[in-house]
């Protein structure tokens, strides 16, 4: 098989795998539960029209979640209490970077 005929047969990125083993995220201030949004990183970079080839993705396509949580100490904030803030992007813990929370940021589920 050449080149030619590898680069046609490619395979669809996994956009819509299904990540298990995560512990479900629940805001550390209010308790509420945060939701997971139907989009990823790499939907939004494909749908500004970049095009990302197989292999590339990485960790593009791990679904996005609807709050922040810190490098640092794992605090959780819902998109609600994140906006209560002064300071969105550090913890009010620990001083830390805020992150949106993706499946790899959070704990796995034992």
């Amino acid at each position: 098989m050449g080149w030619l005929e590898r680069f046609k047969s490619r395979r669809e990125p996994r956009k819509k795998e299904i990540y298990t083993r995560v512990k479900t995220p629940y805001c550390d201030k209010c308790e509420t539960e945060i939701e997971s949004l139907d989009t990823s990183i790499g939907d939004v970079i494909e749908d500004m029209g970049a095009f990302l080839y197989t292999g590339s993705e990485g960790k593009l396509y791990e679904p996005l979640y609807d709050g922040a949580i810190c490098s640092s100490c794992g605090l959780k904030l819902c998109d609600d209490c994140q906006s209560e803030l002064t300071d969105r992007m550090r913890c009010p813990e620990c001083g830390g970077m805020l992150n949106t929370i993706t499946v790899s940021r959070l704990p796995k589920e034992k």
